[in-house]
Order: C-alpha cells, then structure tokens, then sequence
C-alpha cells in the first residue's frame, strides 16, 4: 500500500514537472513570436519587456496545475487521491494572483508604449505635452492596477464557501457599511480624488516647479495619495494630494519656465543711477545666464536716510535666474567699491548747511513754478488746436471779376506804403525735460517686452468695466423691482398699450412679445430690458 501511494505520488510529480516544462516551452515559443513582430513594429518592444516573465511564470503555474488535475483525475479504478480539492482551490487562486500579474504587465507596457509614442511625436522628451500625458497616464495606470489586484483579491476569498456567506450578509448591509466606511477612510478618500483631479486637470505635472509652504522644488512624483517634491538640496517631500488641491500654490512652470528676479541695494543719495544703469546692462550682455528679455534700474524707495536702487533681470530657467541675480549683486557690490565709494549707505549727523530762503522767496519761487506750467500748458492747448479754415463769404473767385475790379480792389487793400512793415509774434516756447528714457530705466514701458508686461498687467479693458457696471446696475434695479415678473405680465398683454424702456434710453415695444414666445421674465432682465408699466388697474 504504500508502495503504491510513493508510485503514485512520483507519477504526480512527473506529471506536474512535464506540465510545468510544456508551459516552459510554449511561453518561449511566445516570446520568439513576439520578437519576430517586435522587428517589424517598434511600439510592441514595451509590451515584451514587461510581459516576457509575467506571462512565462502564469504558462508555467498553468501547464503544471492542469497536469496534475489530470493525473489525479477521477476514473473507474481510482477515486483520485483526498486532496485534490483542496489542491485544485490552491491551483484557482494561484492563477487568480498569475492572471493579476500579467494583467499588470499589460498595463504598464501600454503605458510606456503611449509615452514612447508622445515622445516621438513631440521630438521632445520634456515638453510641456508629454509632461501632461506622463502625469495623466501614471494617475490612470495606479488606479488601473489597484483595481485589478482589488479584484484578484475579492476572488481568491470568493473561492471559500465561507467567505461567500460574509459577501451575502455584507451586501445586505452594504448601506450602515458604507457610511461607517466612508467615515473612517475620508482623508484617504478625500486624497484619492484630489490625486485624480491634479492628474486631470493639468494644475500640476511631473517636472513642474512649485513653491508650498515656502519651500521650492520639483516635482518628482503624483500619485493618488501624494505627491512627491524634491528640493533643491535633494530632500523629497511628501505632500498629500488634498493640500495641492485645497491650498494656493506656486507654479513656476505652468506655461513658459521664462522667469523675472530683483536684486535691490540701499545706497546713498549721491549714488550715479544712470552710471549703475549702464554697467547693469554691461554686465548681463557679458553673462550668458541672461535670456535678453528684460533688464532695468528703477529708484524704488526714498525714504529713510537712503535711496534702494532694484535691478529686475530675466532668464530661462529657475536656476540660471538664481546664478544670475548673485552675480549681478557681486559685480555690482565691487562696482561701487571701486567707482563711487561715495555712494556707500551712510549715516549723517552734520549741522544745518543749507538755511531755508526767506518766506517771499519762498512764495516767489512757487509763482514762478506754477507761471511755468501754465505757459506749458497753454502751448500744448495751442498745438492740440485745429488750423483755422477761411469762411464762406471771405472766398473770393477771381476770375469771375472784371479786371477794373480786380485792380481796384488791389490798390484798396495794398494800404500805406509808409507803414511799418509787421513783426512776426512773439512764440513762447517750453522746453520739458525727461529725466531718463532709456529702456533700461522702465519696467513697464520703452520696450515691446516692457508693453506686453503693462498689458497684461492693466486689468480689465474698458469694455470689459462698463460691461461689469452695467451688470451691478441691472441687479441693482433687480433687487428694487420685485415685481418684475408681473409688471411684464401686463406688458404682454396688448402690443399697443404695452410699452416698456430699453436700458441706455429710447423706448421700444415690451416685453409681450417674448412672453408670448416662452421666455421667462428673468431672461428679459438678463438682456438688459427693465420694463416699466404705469399705476394702472389689470385687465381681467
């Protein structure tokens, strides 16, 4: 008898072992099939890479388990050995778990084939685009995969009896279940969406440049739960997904990595601007850290026994800016060291110098001041004036006069040869001058890039104003007209007698005719119609 069961025993084992060798076989058949393709199409080469040992292990487990069950088969001699049920639910959830693995495979290698193909399509392999893609595609690639190993595990538990029992008496109670659930997990929750809302909104990317909490970095990683965030001094934060979607942030990289940087100095009130202006623009055409955009020397502040001088460069990236504002802060330290010692910070204690004139002088001085700019102002109210054009009766044709006419009239308006001959008037002129219009010395104006910074810096357009004016007006009136809806309602009443005031002035029909076509009265005041209906009793 025991004889028997060894035989038996190794004849399962043999049988397990040529299974597991014919699923050996046929994965590398598989695999020298997929080369074959893999020359002729380049997108498969990603599916090969991370398939080839999952799907090699799930033919394996399968060739080997359907070679035992066949040899412990049941037959007219041989009840089969008492464990092969218990080996048949092991060889279920082996294959639940092997299918979960391939199937994992499978999405990533279409992910990496989806990346691959953005990148050539981009020619790029950081492009904003790609960027995007990646980001999506790894948020969409965890979800995937968690819901496949979610459900390889609901089924390896379905295969007990005793767990479908539990299953049933869970779905009748699926209702206080959820609730206690969504109780216990809803930061969890709460990070999950927010993960997807980051990954599908296209708020924040892979590579993108942020500032949270005042701490800079890159983004390394978004997942569903976090996101990832190096330093510049290589930590890694992280920070759930809830705090990028709840909380304000900097992105530094959401369009265009192009950015702008100040540098500032506290100086003394003799120091040369102009001179300072100039060795700025010097020492950034020299530096190949400046992207040529942007670069001016402004007088900020005035105040406090000093004057602060700000430098604004631009560059490319981040960290060409940083580079670029420490070297332009040295250079220009060293600059003053050497050429205008005398415009060192300081701190003066000297007696009065400079005594105030008397007060008349002091009046005079503000009469001539206020003199000068009405002259100034006068002159330019005579430029701006239109040339004056002859009138009507002043036009005279002379070739429809006689000629004893002609000279008559000459001689009556030649006058006295002894007159004086006449001046020319006196022009009074202005002279204005502009205290620097060099580009460098605006931030704002005196460059294209300089215009498109006040432009998009201007605001709201004016129509864009008067069309937020009229709007706070029509619910205005709104909110002191409640009984809009009826005084419309009498409008619509007869075409004739129903006449309403169109917003801007002008009258023009009710609004009768919009509340015979099925408009609502509150589309009316939307259109910019308040009607207005005099103190009249209704018509029954």
């Amino acid at each position: 008898m025991d004889e028997t069961a060894a035989l038996s025993t190794l004849a399962v084992i043999g049988w397990g072992a040529l299974g597991v060798f014919i699923g050996a076989i046929a994965s590398i058949a598989v695999s020298l099939s997929i080369r074959v393709v893999v020359r002729r199409r380049e997108s498969i080469r990603h599916l090969v890479r991370h398939m080839r040992m999952s799907l090699r292990i799930f033919l394996m487990l399968l060739g080997g388990g359907i070679a035992v069950l066949i040899a412990t088969g049941p037959s007219p001699y041989f009840a089969g050995p008492t464990w092969r049920p218990t080996f048949r639910q092991i060889f279920i959830i082996v294959m639940i778990f092997a299918t979960a693995m391939l199937l994992t495979g499978l999405i990533r290698a279409v992910e990496d084939s989806v990346l691959h193909r953005r990148r050539d399509d981009d020619d790029a392999e950081e492009t904003p685009h790609y960027r995007r893609v990646r980001t999506q595609m790894q948020v969409v690639d965890r979800v995937l995969i968690a819901v496949v190993w979610v459900c390889a595990l609901a089924g390896a538990l379905l295969t007990f009896p005793s767990f479908r029992a539990v299953g049933t008496s869970l779905i009748a109670s699926a209702g206080l279940l959820s609730i206690v659930a969504g109780l216990a997990v809803q930061s969890s929750l709460s990070n999950i969406f927010a993960g997807m809302q980051i990954a599908f909104s296209d708020a924040l990317r892979v590579g993108d440049l942020v500032v949270f909490n005042e701490q800079m970095g890159s983004v390394e990683e978004i997942t569903l739960t976090y996101v990832v965030v190096r330093t510049w001094d290589d930590r890694r934060w992280i920070v759930p997904s809830s705090h990028f979607a709840t909380q304000p942030f900097e992105n530094w990289t959401r369009r265009e990595p192009q950015l702008l940087g100040t540098v500032e100095f506290d100086l003394d009130w003799l120091v040369p601007v102009e001179a300072m202006r100039v060795e700025l623009t010097r020492l950034v055409n020299a530096s190949d850290l400046w992207d040529g955009r942007s670069v001016n020397l402004q007088v900020t502040e005035s105040t406090g026994g000093h004057v602060r001088l700000r430098a604004v460069v631009s560059a490319r990236t981040s960290g060409d800016l940083w580079d670029l504002r420490c070297y332009i802060r040295e250079e220009m330290i060293n600059w003053v060291q050497r050429h205008a010692v005398y415009a060192l910070p300081r701190t003066r204690l000297e007696p009065e110098t400079t005594p105030a004139p008397p007060v008349e002088e002091r009046e005079e001085f503000v009469d001539q001041v206020v003199e000068q700019w009405e002259q100034e102002q006068s002159v330019e109210e005579t430029r701006l004036l239109p040339e004056p054009e002859p009138e009507d009766d002043a036009v005279i044709d002379d070739g429809a006069l006689p000629k004893w006419l002609q000279s008559w009239l000459v001689q009556r308006h030649k006058g006295d040869e002894s007159a004086p001959e006449p001046r020319p008037a006196k022009e009074s002129r202005a002279e204005l001058t502009l205290s620097s219009t060099s580009p460098q010395a605006r931030l704002y104006s005196g460059s294209p890039e300089a215009e498109e910074r006040n432009r998009k810096l201007s605001g709201p357009s004016a129509a864009d104003m008067a069309e937020r004016e009229k709007t706070a007006e029509r619910r205005l009136r709104t909110g002191e007209q409640p009984k809009v809806e009826g005084e419309v309602e009498v409008e619509g009443e007869a075409e004739g007698e129903g006449r309403g005031e169109v917003e801007g002035g002008g009258e023009g029909k009710g609004a009768g005719s919009a509340v015979e076509s099925g408009s609502s009265p509150e589309y009316l005041v939307e259109t910019h119609v308040i009607a207005k209906v005099e103190d009249r009793p209704r018509a029954d």
